[in-house]
């Protein structure tokens, strides 16, 4: 073998190590993407309320569960008073079934008399840890 032909050999070598890291990384990509997306499709939010209740306020969540089962659920409210910002976090839900659900998430009136009233509101729902769905009243 010549020198020329052994350098030929390890070009050709690093060129398909390239290849198939490429190939690799598009791969886990795709993956993980696959997995977001399949979270994301499995409970969505539906709509969102506040109401007055005893003086303070309940954010009413309505969302849709699309697996037969749904573990690992927590709703985050984003609340925007005349005075302060402040989130509010509900338990975490498990064994939910296929279908509809509601959740509401209240706010104390103490909240209300000491920072004004609620001017808007987000609210965002997590699976497993991770944001799958918004909804907002601004």
């Amino acid at each position: 073998m010549t020198h020329h032909s052994c350098n030929y050999f390890k070009m050709i070598k690093k060129t398909v190590f390239k290849n198939f890291a490429v190939i690799i990384i598009m791969l886990a990509s795709f993956l993980f993407m696959h997995v977001e997306d399949s979270i994301a499709q499995s409970v969505s939010i539906k709509g969102i309320m506040k109401i007055h209740r005893m003086g303070g306020y309940a954010i009413l969540i309505n969302y849709e569960t699309h697996d037969r089962w749904t573990d690992n659920i927590v709703f985050k409210v984003h609340c925007k008073f005349e005075d302060e910002e402040f989130t509010f976090m509900s338990s975490s839900m498990n064994n939910l079934e296929r279908g509809w659900h509601k959740t509401q998430i209240a706010i104390s009136d103490v909240i209300k008399k000491r920072y004004g009233s609620l001017r808007g509101y987000k609210v965002e729902l997590y699976r497993n840890g991770i944001l799958v769905a918004t909804k907002n009243s601004y």
